[in-house]
């Protein structure tokens, strides 16, 4: 605990640091919210409708791989079953047998088939959904950087992370300096 608390206190004063060397140097701070700039843009809306669209698309496909194995461990079950029924004559229960394996077979290759699938969309859905997310930041970013030029900040600190002790690392922010809505406001002009 004791290093967690020296912790909060290093980057507090790291923090402080900062913005006192900015305004000593007479340079003006500005701080802004990604997070919440993030989860009001409306391309990040659209990002996630498109990433469900397409996460929907996974879960029916995947639902009708699931249905096609349980339909086949169903026939396997059959013919299993049949190959030790007595009233059959042995060659029938022979027959039922070579089926059985064969479905087992089968089985094997659609469950290798299913982790595979599985293992290839869910890679493909985190792989679109960090590149989405990686332009949208970027989009973010070059919105508040010009911003910042324009109105004539020096730099912009983003209050909305929190320590690795999950305390925030910006505690307070005068919302004179607060240019998150600003922000929000020219990334989604325009999308009505």
């Amino acid at each position: 605990m004791r290093t967690q608390n020296r912790q909060i206190w290093l980057v507090g004063m790291l923090m402080v640091g900062i913005v006192s060397a900015a305004q000593a140097a007479g340079l003006s701070l500005a701080f802004v919210d990604m997070d919440r700039v993030f989860s009001e843009y409306y391309r990040t809306k659209l990002a996630d409708a498109q990433l469900k669209e397409q996460a929907d698309k996974f879960t029916e496909e995947r639902d009708r791989l699931v249905q096609k194995l349980k339909d086949l461990r169903e026939e396997f079950n059959r013919a299993r079953t049949a190959a030790q029924d007595t009233s059959l004559s042995a060659e029938a229960r022979k027959a039922k047998q070579d089926e059985a394996e064969k479905l087992l077979v089968q089985i094997r290759e659609e469950e290798s088939n299913l982790r595979e699938f599985e293992q290839t969309r869910q890679k493909q859905l985190t792989d679109q959904g960090r590149r989405m997310r990686n332009r949208i930041v970027d989009q973010i970013r070059e919105a508040v950087e010009e911003y910042a030029r324009t109105q004539g900040f020096s730099a912009v600190l983003d209050y909305s992370g929190d320590s690795m002790n999950g305390v925030p690392v910006v505690l307070y922010v005068d919302r004179s300096v607060d240019i998150t809505d600003e922000v929000i406001e020219i990334l989604n002009k325009g999308s009505e």
